[in-house]
Parts: structure tokens; sequence; C-alpha cells
């Protein structure tokens, strides 16, 4: 019965009309519903004003409990480690309840990340646009950066394992551990546009993919430089910033590495004590003038 009223929600959530944006919810309970809207309605009002576009009038929010549910929603096309996916051309956003509820960060960061992927879509009038610029903008809107996010790329950027940003379009594809580092990626693509080109060079590259230039004249229209060069000047970046020192220099990476360094010193200090305190009982012994001898010299 669910798996149908699932069905009826698809129909229903068609591509509407330029209003201001309502929220509708299915399976949701008032406490979250009370919790989710206001996150949601602050979400649109920044998108618009960062992406210069209008959300549609209505989007569905629902929530599944099983992966059968989530299945039926997205075609069965979504990876195990899924959480939610937004259905954009149909305004809608379908939340995995077991998942959802250990999403790193909060639900509203789930929500603002879904949210992102449909305003991006309605900016781009449908167009496909690469898969690390789509993840990469929901996370970033999301501020779905953590200190495991530091760690993973310092850790790829050591044993050379970064991704070559094409091949990200395969996310869905990757293991748990890939898709990490490809979210992080991601992020750090559209930061890196922002702080190095400004927030008008995202809006012409949106622009340029919107009038059909592929990615390479999209990026010469907004950077003044190939594909290759924008990706290796973006490594750069990466190589730069993401080292073993960006784990240092990172807050809950410095407070890690001074847990270590107060653990081994306690360890060292304890094993130091230890020592001194069995050389001062050898001592003590050659010292000692406690013996008892026969009666002859002990130096017969």
């Amino acid at each position: 019965m669910k798996v149908i009223l699932l069905t009826l929600v698809l129909l229903l959530s068609l591509p509407a009309g330029m209003k201001a944006t309502l929220f509708r919810f299915v399976f949701v309970d008032e406490a979250t519903i009370t919790e989710m809207q206001p996150a949601l309605e602050a979400a649109a009002l920044r998108l618009e004003k960062l992406l210069e576009t209008r959300l549609p009038d209505t989007v569905t929010v629902v929530i599944v409990e099983t992966k059968a549910e989530f299945d039926s929603v997205a075609g069965g096309l979504l990876p195990e480690w899924g959480a939610a996916v937004a259905i954009s051309p149909r305004n809608l956003m379908v939340l995995r309840a077991p998942l959802m509820n250990n999403y790193p960060g909060n639900t509203t960061n789930l929500l603002q990340h879904e949210l992102a992927h449909i305003a991006l879509y309605h900016r781009t009038g449908g167009v496909r646009i690469p898969r690390f610029l789509d993840e990469g903008f929901a996370c970033w809107f999301a501020g779905q950066w953590y200190f495991a996010n530091v760690t993973t790329v310092a850790k790829a950027q050591l044993t050379k394992s970064l991704f070559p940003l094409r091949r990200i379009d395969r996310v869905n594809a990757f293991h748990q551990a890939e898709a990490r580092l490809a979210y992080s990626q991601s992020y750090l693509v559209v930061f890196y546009i922002y702080d190095h080109f400004g927030e008008l060079a995202w809006l012409e590259l949106l622009d340029a993919l919107t009038a059909g230039q592929n990615l390479d004249e999209a990026c010469r229209s907004a950077f003044n430089i190939p594909f290759w060069q924008f990706e290796a000047d973006y490594r750069r970046f990466l190589s730069d910033n993401y080292t073993i020192f960006a784990i240092l220099s990172d807050s809950m990476g410095l407070w890690i590495v001074l847990a270590i360094v107060v653990i081994a010193g306690y360890i060292i200090i304890k094993r130091r004590k230890k020592n001194a305190i069995e050389r001062w009982k050898e001592e003590e012994k050659l010292e000692s003038t406690d013996f008892d001898y026969d009666e002859s010299s002990p130096w017969d």
C-alpha cells in the first residue's frame, strides 16, 4: 500500500509554476515537519539569491523506512550508502529514515544538500551538468565539510589516489569510502571556484553549460582557461593545502595530535619512573650493609 502511495506522489510531484516555494511532506510526523520546514524555507531563500533563480512553487519531501520503498521512488539506481535523493524534474526529495539519522552533520544539512540539487536543476533549465559540479555545489551549500573530509583528501594526496574529476560522474557505482573522497573533492571544486574566481564566475559557468557549451568551452567562458588547465590548477591547490600539514593545522586534528602527544608522554614518563625505581632497588642492594655472613671473611 505504501509503495502505491509513493507512486502517486511521483505522479503528483511534477514541475510547477514560479510561486513562493511550498514544502509538502509525505509520511512525515508533525514534530519532524515542525523541525524541517523552517530549515527548508531558509535554504530556499538562500538558494534563490545565490543562484539568481526561483525554486518551483511546490517541493515534496518523503521519508521512507525501507530500501524497497527507497528503490521504488529512485528506480533502484541508488547505492546502499545513499541516505537521500533529489529527483529534480519532479521537485521531489526522498529521505531514507535509517540512514538519514546517521548522516554526517545533521538532517538539516541533508535537506539543504538535496534542495540545492533541485535549485541547480532549475537554474540550468534541466541541462545535465558534470556530477562533480552538481554534488560539489550541494555539499558546499550545505556546509558539509568536516575533519574526516580533510583527512580523506590528505590521505588521497599522499597515496596519489585522487579521482580525475570526470570520473566522479560514476559516483553511484563507488563503494562508500570512494564516494566520501568523490564528495570531498567535489566540495573543494566549488570552494576553489568561489575562492579563486568568485561568485560571478560560478554563475557564468552555469550559464555556459545551460547554453549547451561543453565543459571545456564553459571553462573558457567562465575562467578564460580550458578545462584541463582548470583541473591542473585545482590539483595544485589541493597539493598546496591538503597534505599531512592540513591535518595538523585543523583544530580537530591539532587536538588529536596533542592528545596523542600527552598519552605518549604519559607512557614514557611512567616507563622511566618504573625503570628508575628498579635501578634504585638494584643500587640499594649493592650499597646495603645488611648481610648475613658466615664466620669467615667474605673476602677470603
